[in-house]
């Protein structure tokens, strides 16, 4: 896949709650659970509401990155998100209260307008990221759970590396689910699992080099990836030090990653 410009959080959150909206089921629970593809009160069900709240979540954080004048004018509008997606007095089984009356319109208008202002203000962010094309990121995701499952615990503190693995497969769900919750949820979650590793590598004690080595490369590649993917996530900027060593690595294996990649369409 290409370039997409309805690629962020608050674009994915508009699509779901549009979804509930525009269902016809008899209950808020229903509409829900057609939207999600989950069954009412499953795990399944938990865990992806749990994700659209994390879509609202980033939503506010990127709203208040934008000038003030959007900013304030898309807060306002914050509460009525925030009651759609959690609907705090009503009953979500009341069959009284059908899906259409999840959201107000205008609110649900104004959210579609909040995510085409991040999309063009904040392009090329982990807020906006500029490609869609996750297979790469995917891969690495195996390459990091294969790694870390031969890694002994006297080299990495057992608790420390099934944390990386847990956080490492739900980047892969998050992946597997890009449609649902998009391409920002992936590139953010994707910069918090650069941070652990980096975080966890510090603390990697290990006599064999060749493990040293294998962690080191497949760190400069996601690294790499996430460049690629994001057009440079300021999370992993923070990671580079500039003008080092370190930097110059990572820039080698991300003009490897584009010599590699199609030519993106104009964006119309």
């Amino acid at each position: 896949m290409g370039f997409t410009s309805e690629n962020t959080a608050a674009h994915h959150l508009h699509a779901i709650l549009s979804r509930i909206q525009g269902s016809n089921a008899s209950s808020y629970a229903a509409g829900w659970g057609l939207a999600l593809g989950a069954e009412w009160g499953s795990l399944e069900f938990s865990k992806k509401h749990s994700e659209i709240v994390n879509l609202l979540t980033e939503t506010v954080q990127q709203l208040n990155a934008l000038p003030e004048r959007p900013r304030n004018r898309y807060l306002r509008y914050v509460p009525s998100w925030w009651t759609a997606v959690i609907q705090p007095v009503a009953s979500w089984t009341d069959t009284n209260r059908p899906a259409v009356q999840i959201i107000k319109q205008d609110a649900l208008d104004h959210l579609e307008s909040a995510a085409d202002i991040i999309a063009g203000t904040l392009a090329g962010s982990d807020a906006a990221p500029r490609s869609a094309d996750l297979v790469a990121m995917k891969q690495q995701c195996g390459e990091w759970l294969d790694l870390l499952n031969e890694i002994d615990e006297l080299e990495l503190n057992g608790p420390v590396r099934d944390q990386l693995v847990a956080q490492i497969e739900h980047l892969i769900w998050l992946i597997d689910n890009v449609e649902m919750f998009g391409g920002a949820r992936v590139a953010g979650e994707a910069s918090r699992v650069v941070g652990s590793l980096a975080q966890a590598g510090a603390t990697l004690t290990t006599s064999d080099p060749n493990t040293a080595s294998r962690w080191q490369k497949a760190w400069f590649a996601l690294i790499g990836i996430c460049l690629v993917f994001n057009t440079g996530a300021p999370v992993v900027q923070e990671s580079i030090t500039s003008g080092g060593e370190l930097f110059k690595e990572i820039a080698a294996v991300v003009q490897s990653f584009e010599a590699d990649e199609p030519s993106a369409p104009p964006v119309e």
